[in-house]
């Protein structure tokens, strides 16, 4: 009888960096009596989960994986005497853990199985820690972002981080939450949302939420190096994830089997025009040249001359192999000696006959419709006068990698970094007009584009990967750096171009080569009028506007905050003394329900200022310089709205600005969206777009400035928009009188409305539902052809 209750082990796996032990023992055994405790070799206790498989003659212990050293554990049974009775104790190292778990997942797996996981399982008395994003920061740390969820009862849980020793870790940071009621299968449970960040150091680490509850289940998510690789790979909230190595290797794989099996001269016909192609070689190596001659007859639009202007007639392996081109659409001039990219490239340019001259460098190639989607846009639309396409890399192995998925024409996008590139094809009066300038040599490319935009904005993206830049030892495709002058260069282009577009600002170097920065200055300093709507919350709008008082560098601005329905005397009495203490703040009151378009249009009314700002009251000022530096890109006449980088306070992405979503068909939901929601604040993002300023369809109005000139034209708000939607709908306005919303990346403030977790439940869900459907009713376009600005491979 005695050794009947005795728990003997019988099984043991890991998954996801927990270990689960599975004991055989008598199906009799009461589990509500039963406890455990696993200790480590240092003593330090770990966190244990108690549970039964359905079978009922088996206990199963589920307890962090650490990195080094044993466990102890014992297991008691409390009987009805009150007698403590000990069913097991015993010690295991981890070495010994991972050697039985690969042998039960042999010999045993459908046991192993039902152990895995079996904590996953439970959901009534335990707690669940549930990773919902996972990220590397630049500065290498993990950040980990989702929920604990819990029994009421535990909505108090003590929230923790071990080591791999098993103590309490300092090495983390966990921001926290506030603790949400949610009631699921009638059951009332709470969920406190958390950020943590930890170095990716090699050691493993452990969350644990422990409600120090007899009866409840504690929660913990483990993070050794497996964990870690599995949630970065499964859980990353990164846009373009299709520019991923595995991704577009399987996507451009399928269009190179689609293009095998097309007979071009089966192609609908185009009557287009002429492209001449002009390509500069220098010590061309033979099979780069013959790669790219073949990408271009190999085109399935033929109206094309190619312009090859040979400037090292010394290379004899060149010079033979440009003999043998026997096609008469290839015209070869021989230069007595080098002249540098932009005298050869000029030759070119002067030599062309076509209608447009198609700017391609030699060692690179062609995808087979590059000219016919050219042709096809300028059948469409005449007045095209440059077009560009998204790009790939082709690496030294032949593969197709990291491709460029591009804005729509951007001109503050264009003034920071030249995204355009390739395939640039300009019409030819231009082109001859403009030339390439030596002096700009590494840069002449930037250089050509920036007069380009000053002469013409009928610019025109084909939002398909047709160009592959080659990767060589020489290329700047492989490293900018091989061409540190290039530089220098564009910081000179672009500042000549801000020089004669009377723009008052000045171009500087980044750390990211060829990533500029425009430090614009201010042509006057004008009354900026922030409208702050305001419902009690005392304390956050003292932060708020405490904020703006102490950290603004710019100081001609009014703050109106606008009362709307308070109901706590604290809330009235610090409208007295802050009115008081800051005698640039007003208050007014607003008398009707809730309608935040409505509650803004009649803020504005009682403002004075040339410029509008419209904030949230959960928002706090973290740089002096946030106000001025929106101000300098609103005073611009081409710019109609301008929106700042917002914060979570655990110094992730809240917003970075505002997408459309393409609905590919009639059956899926659309956006909009924030993009680069939750990375780390200095992530870069996708080709840096998350740390640079540029044109955006749309921005948040928790932050964001226009013109007053502006806001009357388009009459403010939409009133039919009553909470969602509505700076977005701005925004489409604004566009809609071609003048230009900016993000702008270096205005920066933390935005805490939407760190803790929050659900738009009964009526608020479905008018959230309807303000959606007047969305897509009134810009059903953008749903249909996607954002201008960002592909629709950002969100696949």
């Amino acid at each position: 009888m005695e050794d009947s209750m005795k728990a003997r082990l019988t099984c043991l796996c890991r998954g996801l960096g927990k270990a689960y032990f599975g004991f055989a023992i008598n199906s009799q055994v009461d589990i509500s009596g039963i406890s455990a405790e696993v200790r480590t070799d240092l003593g330090n206790q770990l966190p244990v989960g108690i549970y039964r498989l359905n079978s009922k003659d088996m206990l199963i212990l589920a307890v962090p994986l650490l990195g080094s050293g044993g466990v102890h554990i014992s297991i008691k049974l409390r009987l009805d005497s009150g007698m403590v009775k000990s069913l097991y104790s015993g010690k295991l190292n981890w070495i010994a853990i991972k050697w039985l778990s690969r042998y039960c997942y042999k010999f045993k797996r459908k046991l192993a199985f039902a152990l895995r996981d079996i904590d996953q399982q439970v959901y009534s008395h335990q707690i669940h820690v549930k990773p919902e994003l996972a990220l590397e920061s630049p500065a290498g740390d993990l950040i980990i972002k989702g929920v604990v969820c819990g029994p009421y009862s535990c909505r108090n849980s003590d929230i923790f981080l071990l080591d791999e020793s098993g103590s309490r870790s300092d090495s983390g940071n966990l921001s926290v939450g506030r603790c949400n009621d949610v009631v699921t299968f009638s059951q009332r449970r709470s969920e406190i949302s958390f950020t943590l960040r930890i170095p990716m150091d090699g050691n493993t680490y452990t969350l644990v939420a422990d409600g120090n509850c007899s009866n409840e289940q504690p929660g913990f998510l483990c993070f050794d190096a497996a964990s870690v690789q599995y949630y970065l790979s499964t859980l990353s909230p990164l846009f373009y994830k299709a520019s991923s190595a595995g991704a577009y290797a399987s996507s451009h794989s399928k269009r190179i089997d689609y293009l095998s099996m097309l007979d071009f001269s089966e192609c609908k016909l185009i009557s287009g025009p002429l492209f001449s192609i002009v390509v500069p070689l220098y010590k061309t190596p033979v099979s780069f040249l013959n790669d790219m001659v073949h990408s271009v007859i190999n085109q399935a639009y033929s109206n094309w001359e190619l312009i090859l202007i040979n400037s090292t007639p010394e290379c004899v392996e060149l010079a033979a192999a440009l003999d043998k081109l026997t096609d008469k659409r290839i015209k070869v001039v021989t230069l007595e000696s080098n002249k540098g990219i932009s005298g050869n490239t000029n030759f070119g340019i002067a030599k062309a006959k076509g209608d447009y001259v198609v700017f391609f460098d030699h060692d690179d190639t062609l995808d087979p419709f590059a000219l016919y989607r050219y042709a096809e846009r300028i059948q469409d639309c005449p007045d095209t006068d440059a077009l560009y396409c998204d790009e790939d890399f082709l690496n030294e192995t032949g593969e197709y990698v990291a491709p460029h998925f591009k804005s729509d024409f951007n001109l503050d996008l264009l003034r920071v970094h030249n995204y355009i590139t390739h395939l640039l094809c300009v019409r030819a009066s231009f082109a001859k007009e403009l030339m390439l300038r030596k002096e700009f040599d590494g840069a002449q490319d930037y250089d050509f584009l920036l007069r380009l935009v000053e002469r013409t904005q009928n610019i025109y993206h084909v939002p398909e990967v047709l160009y592959h830049w080659r990767i060589s030892d020489t290329s700047t495709a492989k490293s900018a750096g091989n061409k540190n002058y290039a530089d220098d260069a564009g910081r000179r282009a672009l500042q000549e171009h801000l020089d004669r577009c009377g723009l008052n600002g000045t171009a500087e170097l980044t750390d990211s080569a060829c990533f500029y920065h425009i430090a614009y200055a201010l042509n006057e300093e004008p009354l900026v009028s922030i409208v702050i709507p305001n419902k009690d919350s005392v304390e956050v709008l003292r932060r708020c506007i405490d904020s703006i008082e102490e950290k603004t560098d710019y100081r001609n601005f009014e703050i109106l905050v606008v009362e709307n329905n308070s109901t706590e005397d604290a809330t009235f009495e610090y409208y007295r003394t802050v009115s008081e203490q800051y005698e640039n703040v007003r208050i007014a009151t607003w008398d009707g329900p809730f309608n935040y378009s409505a509650i803004n249009n009649y803020g504005v009314g009682l403002t004075s200022g040339k410029y509008l700002l419209f904030l949230n009251n959960d928002t706090e000022v973290i740089e002096s310089g946030w106000l001025s530096s929106m101000l300098s890109f609103c005073q611009r006449d081409d710019v109609g709205a301008v929106g700042a980088k917002l914060l979570y306070p655990d110094d992730t992405v809240q917003h970075a600005g505002v997408m459309m979503i393409c609905c590919r068909n009639e059956g899926e939901m659309g956006g909009p969206i924030h993009v680069f929601n939750n990375l780390d604040r200095d992530d870069p993002g996708y080709m840096r777009r998350a740390v640079i300023s540029q044109d955006l369809s749309a921005v948040t109005a928790a932050c964001m400035m226009t013109k007053r000139s502006v806001f009357e034209e388009l009459n403010g708000f939409n009133e039919d928009f009553e909470v969602a939607f509505n700076d977005v709908d701005f925004c489409l306005r604004v566009r809609s009188l071609d003048k230009l919303v900016v993000f702008d990346a270096d205005a920066l403030l933390y935005h805490y409305e939407s760190f803790s977790r929050g659900y738009e439940t009964g009526e608020k869900k479905v008018r959230f539902m309807r303000e959606q459907g007047k969305l897509r009713t009134a810009w059903a376009e953008y749903y249909v052809n996607g954002d201008p600005y960002h592909s629709p491979m950002s969100t696949r």
